[in-house]
């Protein structure tokens, strides 16, 4: 999961760190020479995250880096995650254990990556759990508050671009139509009067 501070094109929630209690060691990546360490965990039920993934998992070995796959719009959990292991053994037994294990009625789906398999950009992001932003909330916000005169010209002077482009695209097309222009709706900009002092 990556984190972003942009509304659109960044994940759409904040990330924060886990708790120092709930805090794991990084471990260098593996070599091709090494036995896997990374366990692929599918299926997840709704509710179970990164904290959830730490607890539970850690009943079998110490969890070197946990990285649950989250949507870059939402931020919602796509209920599939990456597990890391301090050692091999002990992955593989993991793995062996859950796979096929039900979890809130929900078959896991528990396999030991192989090395080759394994993304240097896996992790990226991990041991972070994220904190939901009211996203439309903010976005309703943004949109109903009332506009000062230039931001509202703004918009009417592109309105109006847009409406010409329109009409421009009709009239190639070959057909004969005709509407309101939005050319009334463009604020009427106020003249300097001069008064002489013979009034």
């Amino acid at each position: 999961m990556a984190s972003g501070n942009a509304r659109k094109s960044n994940v759409g929630a904040s990330i924060i760190s886990l708790k120092s209690s709930d805090t794991v060691q990084h471990q260098n990546e593996p070599s091709s020479s090494e036995q896997s360490r990374v366990v692929y965990i599918g299926h997840l039920p709704h509710g179970f995250y990164e904290k959830q993934l730490l607890g539970f998992f850690s009943q079998f070995g110490k969890l070197t880096r946990v990285r649950l796959s989250r949507s870059k719009k939402s931020g919602r959990a796509k209920h599939y995650a990456f597990l890391e292991f301090q050692y091999p053994e002990v992955a593989q037994v993991a793995a062996e254990a859950m796979n096929g294990y039900f979890l809130f009625s929900q078959k896991l789906d528990v396999k030991l990556m192989p090395v080759d398999k394994i993304h240097p950009e896996l992790f990226k992001g991990a041991n972070r759990r994220f904190k939901n932003v009211p996203w439309s909330k903010l976005e309703r916000r943004r949109h109903d508050k009332e506009l000062t005169p230039a931001e509202l010209a703004r918009r009417v002077s592109r309105a109006i671009k847009k409406d010409k482009e329109r009409q421009k695209k009709i009239l190639e097309a070959g057909i004969e139509y005709e509407y309101p222009s939005l050319g009334s709706l463009k604020p009427v900009k106020s003249k300097k009067m001069v008064f002489s002092d013979d009034e």
